[in-house]
């Protein structure tokens, strides 16, 4: 008799929450939108109930549509978005909003962490910088900003782990998400009390820590009311949505790459062991002992969702059925590749890798009387894949090599977006058959704990079935080589200004 899964991933702008048999098999599936409350310009928050109750109507989708005994549902394993300050009191009670991965409000609070203790000292620890996107630096901003609220915290979850806390009771945190902290010695594997101590707060606020398969308890009565889960379902301590989704694309050898483009986009090349990032960061794979170097570029879907709600009109632009984001692809497609040499920085929240700039903004480069919305879309998606090529650039300066590249997640359905990559990259682009952004990986990492799958590696390649390669244009290659020299040194000559603005009330 079949065991059958649930990966569930905690997205930027949705919750996906995916019924797995052992086989492989997508048996149901079930999505659910909420907020993203961007406070002012660098302050991005969401309201962790949204979370709960989007994952609890997702399960009970797909428990439901699905048909299945929930005796049968063996686990359940949620990844999620990341790192991301919840702070919770005693009694399990959220004290505020979370601020997540793109809040950049503790830039402050970093420029005194670089001066106090530096980056080459938190690198020879955590493997990572000192950046508003860990949380070193939020959680000092919460301590002086909001100190009432701080005392009251007992302990800091990431997305995953309140989601967790919520089916069954059980605090944790797992590694994937303890390394994006920027307070975990990743080569002793546990909080380092050296960093807490100089930076002003105590390793007891964090949960112990546990590999993204260990089985942290079964769903509470409570939950299972909720849910439709049942009591005996295992839950599964998760990973980063990163790291599930690698894990889906079937990348677990050296030198497998793995880009997710959604709200942001993220590489993840997988290596096997620590190393100086350069302008990148490190963090732990889905599975036991795989590392992976990673690059993020923050705002790349987002930006193109900005267009399409705050400067495309669908009326006349398409047929009914055609998705608005459909509608823009096509568009773009419609435009000379380089856009008729308009450029467009994808920095509308500040940036994380390579260049880890909080001030910095987007901006459309090259505009003429001649420009449309054409222009202005394929732009936007040019703009992302040249942020692409410059994190893989930096990684090559790491040391790391690029054996394939697979592209996974909502930007992997546009044909153009694709095209433009592997064009821009001047490198072949592989689209899995299975895209369902990080919730299969979900499932590997679920059956792995429970024992289901012995060799998860192995069945995650297989399982990975190629359903196109995309190759580069020549032509297109050649114009995109030279924009992105432009690219590049569009932010340098501009990066003062960004500051010059910033210091403006």
């Amino acid at each position: 008799m079949k065991n059958y899964l649930i990966g569930i991933d905690i997205g930027t702008t949705n919750v996906k929450s995916v019924l797995f048999d052992e086989d492989g098999t997508k048996i149901a599936e079930s999505g659910k939108e909420y907020p993203l409350y961007l406070i002012r310009p660098g302050w991005a928050e969401q309201n962790p109930e949204d979370w709960w109750q989007a994952a609890v109507e997702t399960i009970s989708s797909v428990v439901r549509d699905s048909g299945v005994d929930k005796r049968r549902i063996a686990g359940i394993c949620v990844s999620s978005q990341a790192p991301t300050l919840i702070p919770i009191d005693k009694d399990g009670n959220v004290l505020r909003n979370g601020l997540i991965w793109m809040d950049r409000r503790s830039q402050p609070e970093t420029d005194f962490l670089e001066r106090e203790i530096g980056s080459v000292k938190v690198k020879s620890i955590t493997g990572n910088r000192i950046d508003p996107y860990y949380l070193s630096s939020k959680i000092l901003w919460f301590q002086r900003n909001e100190p009432e609220l701080y005392r009251k915290t007992y302990k800091i979850l990431q997305i995953n782990g309140y989601i967790n806390y919520r089916l069954t009771g059980s605090i944790t945190a797992d590694i994937a998400h303890a390394s994006l902290m920027g307070v975990f010695d990743v080569r002793r594997n546990q909080w380092s009390e050296e960093l807490a101590e100089l930076i002003g707060y105590d390793t007891a606020l964090f949960p112990p820590v546990y590999q993204n398969d260990h089985i942290i308890g079964t769903v509470s009565e409570s939950a299972a009311k909720l849910t439709g889960l049942s009591t005996s379902t295992a839950v599964v301590c998760g990973t980063v949505d990163g790291s599930a989704a690698t894990l889906e694309a079937g990348a677990v050898d050296v030198g497998d790459a793995v880009e997710m483009t959604g709200t942001s986009t993220v590489l993840n090349i997988c290596t096997d062991q620590w190393r100086d990032p350069g302008l990148l960061f490190e963090m732990y794979h889905g599975l036991k002992d795989i590392l992976m170097l990673c690059g993020a570029n923050s705002t790349t879907g987002a930006c193109l969702k900005w267009f399409r709600d705050h400067l495309y009109h669908e009326e006349g632009c398409g047929a009914k059925e055609e998705s608005s984001f459909d509608a823009l692809n096509r568009l773009a497609a419609k435009a000379i590749p380089g856009s008729d040499k308009l450029i467009f920085l994808p920095y509308m929240a500040g940036e994380r890798s390579p260049i880890w700039d909080s001030y910095a903004r987007g901006a459309f480069f090259g505009m003429t009387l001649k420009t449309g919305k054409e222009e202005m879309i394929r732009a936007i998606l040019e703009g992302a894949a040249f942020g692409l090529r410059h994190n893989i650039e930096e990684a090559k300066k790491a040391g790391a090599s690029i054996k394939e590249l697979r592209s996974v997640g909502g930007g992997s359905k546009s044909d153009i977006w694709l095209k433009i990559k592997a064009s821009v990259l001047n490198m072949p682009i592989v689209v899995p058959d299975i895209s369902t952004g990080a919730p299969f990986g979900d499932a590997i990492i679920c059956g792995t704990g429970l024992g289901i799958y012995q060799n998860p590696g192995r069945f995650a390649k297989e399982a990975a079935k190629i359903k196109k390669i995309i190759e580069p244009d020549v032509r297109w290659t050649a114009i995109y080589n030279e924009l992105y020299e432009v690219y590049l040194s569009l932010y340098k000559n501009t990066k003062q200004d960004f500051y010059r603005l910033a210091e403006i009330e």
